[in-house]
């Protein structure tokens, strides 16, 4: 497989074909290789990049003048006593044919839809999804958890706020509004279910999202990918050596004004109660999550180095048992997963090796098992809350 750089990734698997000479990938153990044991995807997520570069931990492509994602090319040879006896070329795709993608243009948004063709002309109403992606800024992120659901049949709407034209350019002070202009967008369309809007974030995204749908009760379902249920500190962009630097003013804003914030605490552990100055500023910063109306889903990772979204959901599980809330929340935790969990089912080896300034934690195995099985349970989870 290319990725977006154009790097070549190889994966490789030994098997012992059974009696009948097959090999199914499902039920047979790879004896060595880039994995071993069983895992019918084992070869997808264990590919590693060849050559020098650098390649992208997300190695997907647009396609051309569209705002779509191009299918990841695969070819599967199997070998037998050193010798290629069989070939086969494979896509596998994130937004297939039948979904279609445009850009809104409305006052106040950022925003492209994804939706699947049929669902925008046979006069029904369906669930709608706002998008949002993480601290990288733009609209990439938003998009290509757009397009995945788009995929699985719902309407979904990436929204961008910050790094992009006419918005913020550092992760400080940033509006929470365009998500509640989404909202007032989809409302309006013939096609979306006015009652069966949620959102999804990953990262900065999730908190968004639970910071927007604690304000706005017109949505009806959360999910948050690897977010905190306080806002941390803001981000400040284009500063050596990491790009990313932390400064202690206010990442958000709601109608102006601003949303509290965790303050740097070295070595803090949210979830200490002997630790009174700790407990003091996480009460001030946490969201009030109680508001929201639906039920909240946290994917979090026991080793997440970046936004220690493990800790952080246990955080939200302490807050919402102190609440008394009667929604069917859900928390996902993948103990060996770190900060860069994602549904899209893409290889994980190169994941956790950004570069000496950018620690997100987790093994390949470990985003390997949150990504198969996070992504289902979104889809899952959307569809018992949106679906009517």
């Amino acid at each position: 497989m290319r990725d977006a750089k154009g790097n070549l990734w190889r994966s490789s698997a030994l098997y012992r074909a059974d009696l009948d000479g097959r090999v199914d990938p499902s039920s047979t153990a790879s004896e060595a290789g880039t994995y071993v044991g069983v895992d019918e995807a084992g070869l997808f997520w264990s590919m590693r990049p060849e050559g020098p570069a650098r390649p992208s931990p997300f190695p997907i492509r647009r396609r051309e003048a569209d705002l779509r994602f191009a299918p990841a090319q695969f070819t599967v040879e199997m070998v037998l006593a050193r010798r290629v006896v069989d070939t086969v070329e494979m896509r596998r795709w994130i937004d297939g044919e039948g979904v279609s993608a445009f850009a809104v243009h409305s006052p106040g948004l950022v925003a492209h839809v994804y939706a699947p063709r049929s669902a925008l002309v046979d006069g029904r109403r369906h669930p709608a999804v706002i998008t949002l992606g993480g601290s990288e800024g733009g609209i990439d992120s938003a998009d290509m958890y757009a397009a995945w659901l788009a995929s699985h049949g719902f309407v979904a709407m990436s929204v961008g706020y910050y790094r992009l034209p006419g918005l913020p350019k550092d992760l400080v002070r940033v509006p929470i509004d365009p998500v509640s202009v989404a909202v007032d967008w989809l409302q309006k369309q013939r096609y979306v279910d006015p009652s069966g809007i949620g959102v999804l974030g990953g990262s900065w995204g999730g908190t968004i999202a639970m910071a927007a749908a604690s304000h706005d009760q017109r949505l009806h379902a959360v999910v948050s990918l690897v977010g905190s249920p306080a806002p941390f500190r803001g981000i400040q962009r284009d500063v050596e050596p990491a790009d990313f630097h932390a400064v202690d003013k206010p990442g958000l804003t709601l109608a102006g004004k601003d949303l509290p914030f965790l303050p740097y605490r070295a070595g803090a552990s949210w979830l200490d109660d002997t630790d009174l100055q700790a407990q003091a500023a996480l009460k001030a910063a946490m969201l009030p999550l109680e508001r929201i109306n639906g039920p909240l889903m946290l994917v979090a990772a026991g080793d997440d180095q970046l936004g220690l979204s493990g800790q952080m959901a246990a955080v939200a599980k302490r807050y919402l048992a102190q609440h008394a809330r009667k929604q069917p929340d859900q928390i996902l935790y993948f103990s060996d997963a770190g900060h860069l969990i994602s549904p899209l089912w893409q290889p994980t080896t190169y994941r956790h090796e950004l570069g000496p300034h950018l620690q997100v934690g987790g093994s390949p195995q470990g985003y390997a098992r949150a990504d198969r099985e996070s992504g289902a349970a979104v889809i899952r989870f959307l569809r018992a809350a949106l679906q009517r």
